[in-house]
């Protein structure tokens, strides 16, 4: 289906937000993921002109998806898409994916965040509050300090069942066992970077949570 690119928003240091208005209503669940489309690429990229990112916005927001992805140099895929005017066309395909939270699932639910493995979260958070579901929620969020993505949405949607707290990597380190050893009964979701959720995955076996309490998603940096 064709995109339109009609607003960009820079969400932290090197972090930008997409939104595109669809030719047609998308139905798709928090946590899934399109694939995009370049028309052309104004730089060269050697995976080519497609990529897939999931979706930020919630299915709540109407009439635009969104997705918020890290602008690196070495990207000319993201390059390319940084430059694109407004009102500009490409093409998306989906949704797709299962790393989806079930509506019956009441939780508690820990998010657990590495950089831009934020984007599922964000769209899980903001549909619960919109829909009313009062699932219980603790996003411990992983990042350098400038590089916080949607801090401002995020400590606006704090409540008596959504729970956020930051863990800056360069004065905390990682998310440790003291952060964790007290929601050991907890279903765990953990989205980031290949090395963060193999840290995390292992922090967990050691405090003892079994593999079907772990739902996982790895992000590369391409």
């Amino acid at each position: 289906m064709k995109l339109r690119l009609i607003k960009k928003v820079k969400e932290a240091k090197g972090t930008a937000s997409f939104f595109w208005q669809t030719e047609k209503e998308v139905r798709y669940l928090p946590g899934q993921y399109f694939y995009f489309t370049l028309p052309k690429l104004d730089f060269s990229d050697p995976r080519g002109a497609t990529r897939h990112f999931t979706l930020s916005s919630s299915p709540t927001e109407k009439d635009t998806i969104r997705c918020t992805t890290r602008i690196r140099e070495e990207s000319g895929f993201k390059k390319t898409l940084d430059a694109l005017p407004i009102g500009s066309e490409i093409e998306g395909e989906g949704p797709n994916g299962t790393f989806i939270l079930d509506d019956n699932e009441k939780g508690p639910h820990i998010f657990l965040a590495g950089g831009i493995g934020i984007t599922p979260f964000r769209s899980m958070i903001k549909y619960n509050i919109d829909k009313n579901l009062k699932i219980a929620m603790h996003l411990i969020y992983s990042n350098s300090d400038s590089d916080f993505a949607f801090k401002k949405d995020l400590d606006g949607w704090k409540n008596d069942y959504i729970k956020i707290e930051y863990v800056d990597t360069a004065k905390e380190g990682r998310i440790n066992e003291d952060k964790l050893n007290h929601f050991i009964s907890s279903t765990f979701w953990v989205v980031g970077p290949p090395p963060f959720v193999d840290a995390m995955e292992d922090t967990l076996g050691k405090l003892g949570v079994v593999s079907v309490k772990i739902r996982v998603e790895k992000f590369t940096g391409y």
